[in-house]
């Protein structure tokens, strides 16, 4: 199915309103394109080949704890999540808490910025950096880059698509994940919700035991 079919099931399935405005038709394509962001994550889980790879460049240092200066480096802007970041030769750990309590071999990741301890043991390579020719520290960040975006009609085929890359079998699924969200947004359908929520869960547990299938 295309996405044009794609949101006519889903407002078959839903309000069955005989003909939607173009604000219901955004915002169905609001939530297959939410639907879409998930099967993605558990789709390209582990999925190597997809990865990219692109250096980012130390923009600014934020703040100095004690002899700790914290780097930022600007995060590739078609990022969807990280995989791995390297500082010269050395693969670091993500971490979840805050950037004063950056560890020598770790980073975080917040906002599109990677934050890192600059002042560690590891030596940065550095190269220049084409934005604004200037030589610069960097890290190498290994990502997985954002999908396509689901539209009715291509305006950048690098960008968007109006077909899913999930074989056709596949395609209900989006339009339960956009019904959970449809229905979650519009508290009047909570009854609904809750068995719309289960199905969705289950697609996802099947999507996940082909999870490379598609990509």
């Amino acid at each position: 199915m295309n996405v044009t079919e794609l949101i006519e099931l889903t407002n078959r399935l839903s309000t069955d309103k005989s003909e939607l405005t173009p604000k219901e038709r955004a915002a169905y394509l609001q939530y297959l394109n939410m639907a879409n962001d998930e099967l993605y994550e558990i789709a390209s889980s582990g999925l190597k080949t997809i990865l990219q790879a692109e250096y980012a460049y130390l923009n600014y240092v934020p703040t100095t704890w004690g002899d700790n200066d914290v780097g930022a480096f600007k995060a590739p802007d078609n990022l969807f999540k990280l995989d791995t970041v390297v500082a010269g030769r050395t693969s670091l750990k993500q971490a979840n808490h805050t950037i004063v309590n950056i560890a020598p071999d770790e980073y975080v990741f917040r906002d599109k910025w990677i934050y890192t301890n600059i002042t560690s043991g590891i030596k940065y390579q550095t190269r220049i950096d084409p934005t604004d020719n200037v030589n610069k520290r960097f890290l190498t960040a290994f990502y997985v880059p954002n999908p396509k975006r689901l539209v009715e009609e291509i305006n950048d085929d690098n960008l968007e698509t109006d077909t899913p890359v999930y074989p056709l079998p596949y395609h209900i699924f989006l339009v339960h994940g956009a019904l959970y969200y449809f229905y979650f947004s519009n508290k009047v359908f909570m009854d609904k919700m809750a068995y719309i929520r289960n199905v969705w869960e289950k697609d996802k547990e099947t999507l996940a035991k082909f999870k490379n299938y598609g990509l």
